[in-house]
């Protein structure tokens, strides 16, 4: 009896605490988490990409770090996002998660498709820095909807960064560069949303 009635008073104050928050600092949250998870993903494919196309011995070494470095973001992760990002389901929280879900399907698309295009063009060692550049505009959207400052910096990097590196290198030094340079600073970015949520935890989920 004392625990269900413990458990019930939990929930509420659970939901309480979900629903004090407004659908931007809501989404903002879960933008830092799910899309931290996301970003975390493309940068260990990018990073162990961009070793791959470096040149002598120190390739598969520094694969094998980038791989743990990540696993050691991802564990972080995992334990500092524990309880925070709520899926709200007030009118304007739907119309965010639209907006961010739209834009997040039409990057996705555009990451398939673009490196199809480039290759079949002949510029094969441009893949690693036209899938980069579909991040960029994501980033700015995701900013101008639940406003994360650090998402327009990154945006912008990521989508002009790529344009100056294909211009001015080619071949396996451009894909090494753009991959490990784009997984350097999506795992940093995933780090620090990791860390904003850090400090946001519900009460109840802080150790």
């Amino acid at each position: 009896m004392v625990s269900g009635a413990g458990n019930r008073i939990m929930t509420e104050v659970q939901k309480l605490e979900r629903t004090d928050l407004s659908p931007v600092e809501a989404w903002s949250q879960r933008v830092r988490k799910v899309g931290g998870f996301i970003q975390l993903a493309f940068a260990a494919f990018w990073l162990v990409r961009g070793a791959f196309n470096l040149k002598g011995e120190a390739r598969s070494p520094l694969a094998i770090a980038f791989v743990a470095l990540c696993a050691v973001v991802l564990v972080y992760g995992i334990v500092v996002t524990k309880g925070t990002g709520p899926r709200l389901t007030s009118p304007e929280a739907k119309r965010i998660e639209r907006s961010v879900t739209i834009a997040t399907v039409i990057e996705l698309v555009a990451a398939f498709v673009l490196p199809v295009v480039v290759s079949a063009a002949g510029h094969s060692d441009w893949v690693l820095p036209s899938i980069a550049i579909t991040i960029g505009p994501l980033l700015l959207w995701l900013d101008h909807e639940v406003s994360i400052p650090r998402l327009r910096v990154v945006g912008w990097v990521l989508t002009i960064g790529p344009l100056i590196l294909v211009a001015t290198m080619s071949g396996s030094s451009l894909a090494a560069t753009t991959g490990i340079a784009a997984g350097m600073i999506l795992l940093v970015t995933a780090a620090a949303g990791f860390r904003d949520l850090s400090g946001l935890r519900p009460i109840h989920e802080r150790p």
